[in-house]
């Protein structure tokens, strides 16, 4: 009984400390900040084991924006009295939106079942001019500049530190070109990537869809290879490029959020030796990095009351234009009238301004054409809606003029513009088609028909009877044949619906055939880099299918370390490993590539896709 006691003692002990002994604190680097210069908020819990702290969300802000959604994290050990405390960090960087002052609103910790709010913070944003300069950080370390003569030149961990990469360092920014606007108005959001100099990136890509609920979205024209522009951030040297442009159109009123933008990539930092005659690290590798940007917060108003009849929401700046192909013809014949709207704004989901011609006009549903501009800063094109109108009675009629009305928020108010009504000329006699009233024999319609008189000449047409032909048994079976390849034909699709691996393995041959016919037709054309770019897709393409694996999301060593333990000899491996690098040369160096390189590549890239199938057909 008395070690039951002591047992239970044991196990309560741990759950009393963690309830006593949990601290939930939050800071800031500074409290006082310039207009360029980032903060770092921290939330700071003691006392409590890593399994039961959740990790918190940052809190809402003003006059901040957050850099980063995802805090960095950090974990320290001390021992105080001979007794061992180990705290746990989250921090995140902000940026000012401008001078006065700003705010962290408290924070909610969930540490077990308990929940935790932290103090407010108040920051002072003061203009950059009235910061001191910082000076940079020198190392502590005394320099020993004959060190390396008795030390190994690949002993670089006495040589080199390599921190954590800084937020700073490497950061995606969202900017909107208005965050308040009515209904239907355009939003032009660019998401830009900063990186400072030195940092090299490969292999990005998207990691899930950018959604914007309650948006309409229209995707504008990028640079396909941008050339970075250098700019100056918090003091700091940064090499921009613009990563997306959208143009998003609220469809109702109300807080809009604009999901963030999330990439992956691999980068590579470089790190600098605090030997004078070793300039760089020789541990510096590519690292897997996450980005994600701040979300977008839109303020969507409803449109300002008193609009006129005509106006069918369009909002923007938009010109009416109208044509006709001609204004003489014939009963019977046709008409185009072109109802044209160009201009600025969200012409995907224009509709077409109210026309009613003269009731001796038989119109027609418009045939509708868009063409968008998706080149500049806001959308912009035309929408045309094409009339068929069809005259039934001669004479000169008139064509109402169009009445279009939008809302121009640059103007602040409803603008119509209206069209010139257009005479029509018709020419010809209308047919006119007689009732029927009797039939040929001269008997009314709804009468009874007189009774058939001549029985005529009735002809045996087949000597067969019908339960003794063989085609109408074939037809009887033949539904069953339809149901039954049917029913494969089904079981097909649903295992290509939820099996990923069956469906990415039915489609590894023809992508990468689709791959290497386009490799094949840039080889002639000799564009290097678009050619060993195909030739990378369809290798790297057919064995992520094939393995049921993201390819693109692997280094090259964990890519051939799957295909090793999917059976793959190493002197296939060797080759595509070969190939790979060929590629990147070609992709990233193309000057160094020779025609034969090209051949080659194409020649090895199909070879190796077949003996690969033939092995993973074997192995898998």
């Amino acid at each position: 009984m008395r070690k039951l006691f002591i047992i239970l003692l044991l196990l309560l002990i741990p759950a009393v400390l963690l309830a006593q002994g949990i601290t939930v604190v939050a800071h800031v680097d500074q409290t006082t900040i310039g207009t360029e210069e980032t903060v770092t908020l921290t939330i700071e819990i003691g006392g409590a084991p890593a399994n039961v702290i959740q990790t918190p969300s940052p809190p809402d802000v003003s006059g901040l924006s957050l850099l980063q959604a995802t805090p960095s994290t950090q974990s320290s050990v001390s021992i105080v009295n001979g007794v061992m405390a180990q705290s746990y960090s989250f921090r995140w960087a902000y940026r000012p939106l401008g001078e006065g002052s700003a705010r962290f609103n408290s924070a909610l910790v969930t540490v077990g079942e308990t929940v935790y709010k932290t103090e407010s913070i108040d920051i002072t944003v003061v203009p950059q001019s009235q910061r001191p300069v910082r000076m940079p950080r020198r190392s502590t370390r005394r320099l020993d500049p004959f060190s390396s003569l008795f030390r190994s030149p690949f002993d670089s961990a006495e040589l080199v530190d390599e921190p954590a990469p800084d937020p700073t360092d490497l950061f995606i920014r969202a900017i909107p070109s208005d965050r308040s606007v009515v209904q239907n108005e355009q939003v032009t959001i660019e998401y830009q990537l900063f990186f400072r100099e030195g940092v090299q990136l490969r292999q990005s890509r998207l990691t899930d869809s950018w959604d914007a609920e309650g948006l309409w979205r229209e995707e504008l024209d990028v640079e396909t290879r941008p050339i970075p522009q250098i700019v100056i951030e918090n003091g700091k040297r940064y090499n921009k490029i613009v990563l997306k442009r959208a143009a998003v159109f609220p469809t109702r009123t109300g807080t809009l959020v604009v999901d963030s933008l999330r990439i992956e990539s691999e980068a590579l930092f470089p790190v600098r030796s605090s030997n004078p005659f070793q300039l760089f690290s020789l541990r510096s590798t590519y690292k897997p990095v996450k980005l994600a940007s701040p979300e977008v917060t839109i303020d969507s108003t409803p449109l300002p009351a008193g609009a006129p009849d005509s106006f069918i929401g369009a909002v923007g700046s938009y010109r009416l234009s109208t044509q006709i192909d001609r204004t003489v013809l014939d009963v019977g014949g046709s008409i185009q009238f072109i109802i044209t709207i160009s201009g600025t704004g969200n012409l995907a989901t224009l509709e077409a301004p109210s026309f009613s011609p003269p009731a001796a006009f038989e119109l027609y549903e418009p045939q509708v054409s868009t063409h968008l501009d998706r080149s500049g800063a806001r959308l912009a094109g035309s929408k045309s809606f094409t009339y068929i109108m069809v005259p039934r009675a001669n004479g000169t009629f008139e064509l109402p003029g169009v009445e279009f009305t939008h809302y121009n928020p640059a103007a602040g108010d409803y603008q119509t513009e209206r069209s010139n009504p257009i005479e029509i000329l018709v020419t010809g006699a209308a047919t006119t088609p007689l009732a029927a009233t009797a039939t040929r024999n001269g008997l009314p319609v709804d009468d009874v028909a007189p009774p058939i008189e001549d029985a005529g000449h009735w002809v045996h047409l087949s000597p067969t009877s019908l339960h003794h032909s063989s085609w109408v048994y074939a037809a009887l079976l033949l539904p069953l044949l339809i149901l039954g390849v049917t029913f494969v034909y089904q079981r097909h699709q649903d295992r290509l619906v939820a099996d990923v691996g069956y469906a990415r393995k039915r489609r590894a041959n023809p992508l990468a055939k689709k791959h290497l016919k386009q490799a094949k037709f840039l080889l002639g054309s000799g564009t290097k880099v678009e050619f060993f770019g195909e030739v990378e897709r369809a290798v790297l393409g057919f064995l992520g299918n094939r393995l049921n694996i993201s390819e693109r999301g692997l280094t090259r060593a964990q890519l051939l370390g799957q295909l090793a333990r999917a059976g793959i000899d190493e002197a296939l491996r060797q080759r595509i490993q070969t190939l790979l690098e060929l590629c990147d040369r070609g992709r990233f160096v193309p000057g160094t590539i020779e025609m034969n390189d090209l051949e080659k590549a194409f020649e090895g890239a199909a070879s190796i896709i077949v003996e690969a199938d033939s092995a993973l057909g074997k192995s898998l």
